[in-house]
């Protein structure tokens, strides 16, 4: 019997592997659809998803569907393998081909678990690149030491990517742009301090949910009546900015622009609540009114520069600046929120601290 057992095995293993069967038109549509699908949170944060990709096939691994993902000049690869439930995330490594200023946003290879049907597989995704910044604005520098001609270089590209699309909207020269913007009234301010020191390293990313926190940030914590009607504890202040972010939220688009008249309505409504009942406008106080002119003011002026000046792309990238300085890019709000959360609390539970439940949701 042993004998018998051990000729099995032998055979087993001498016999050739089963090859995959090469998918036919139906299949490799299915296939990507569910890339499409499950890449949706990087389609939204601005990065080029396609609807059709490079193919191959091997009767071993089976089909693998790749494409280089694009964004303000930053790339990275990606790699989908149905068969085998893999989705790869790449570095850009192609500096010497047809766009040799880009740059890529990954040193190292990332996979995630990706099956071909299922939500669990969308959720994995939108975390795991969330937790790596892929769903934020792209922070970048000029390395120190550099050519001096290459630090103007990527200064110059950077400004392109910024009033390219307003020059278009506008449909004058970006040089036109560039001088009306930072001499009007209502602008020089944000350029100079917002883009040219805070958010200095931000990349103009169109990202409508940093986006949503530069609008939370400029036309409602900061130059209004917010700050000077602060609420007892930093706590409640925390608490109502993120109301805040979350009544924007719905009204910024990557593709139609921002809703200002939207938003409007929704950050000056007297009956707008927190989650635990209590009105915003109460909490104001005798205050409130104040807030809610000098916030409407705000808004309204940044209708006029986004209908007037700007347009809907351009808006949207300053916005998302505004969103992602040092002192905004740590806000409820962003794609790393759920990362800074776990990380926060893996710190205190190592420390020994004792953490109220459940925390790990």
């Amino acid at each position: 019997m042993a004998a018998l057992v051990s000729q099995l095995d032998t055979q087993a293993a001498a016999a050739p592997e089963k090859q995959v069967a090469r998918p036919d038109a139906d299949q490799w549509g299915e296939y990507v659809d569910r890339l499409i699908e499950v890449l949706g949170s990087l389609d939204w944060a601005g990065w080029s998803v396609p609807d059709e990709y490079d193919s191959d096939w091997d009767a071993e691994t089976g089909p693998m569907l790749f494409a280089t993902l694009w964004r303000t000049g930053a790339a990275m690869e990606i790699e989908y393998y149905p068969r085998e439930s893999r989705l790869r995330f790449l570095p850009y490594d192609d500096v010497c081909g047809d766009f040799p200023e880009s740059f890529s946003v990954l040193d190292g290879e990332v996979e995630v678990t990706v099956t071909l049907r299922g939500d669990e597989a969308v959720t994995a995704v939108h975390r795991r690149v969330g937790a790596l910044g892929l769903l934020d604005a792209t922070r970048v520098r000029v390395v120190e030491g550099a050519d001096p001609e290459a630090a103007e270089a990527f200064e110059a590209e950077s400004l392109l990517s910024l009033f390219g699309p307003a020059a278009s909207y506008r449909e004058i020269p970006v040089a036109d742009i560039v001088k009306e913007a930072v001499q009007h009234p209502d602008l020089s301010t944000y350029l100079q301090w917002v883009v040219g020191r805070a958010g200095r390293n931000v990349h103009p990313d169109p990202v409508p949910d940093a986006a949503a926190l530069g609008i939370a940030a400029w036309c409602w914590r900061n130059e209004t009546a917010v700050e000077a009607h602060h609420l007892p504890s930093d706590v409640l202040m925390a608490r109502v900015n993120i109301a805040v972010t979350r009544a924007v939220l719905p009204h910024v688009c990557p593709y139609e622009g921002i809703d200002w008249d939207g938003i409007e309505r929704s950050l000056t409504d007297t009956s707008w609540k927190l989650p635990d009942g209590r009105t915003v406008s109460s909490l104001f106080g005798d205050g409130w009114p104040a807030v809610q002119s000098s916030v409407r003011e705000q808004i309204r002026k940044w209708q006029r520069l986004d209908s007037e000046l700007l347009g809907p792309d351009t808006t949207l990238r300053l916005m998302t600046i505004g969103g992602s300085t040092d002192h905004t890019c740590h806000w409820w709000g962003q794609g790393r929120w759920r990362a800074i959360c776990e990380e926060i609390v893996h710190d205190a539970v190592e420390a020994g601290f004792t953490l109220p439940q459940p925390y790990g949701c």
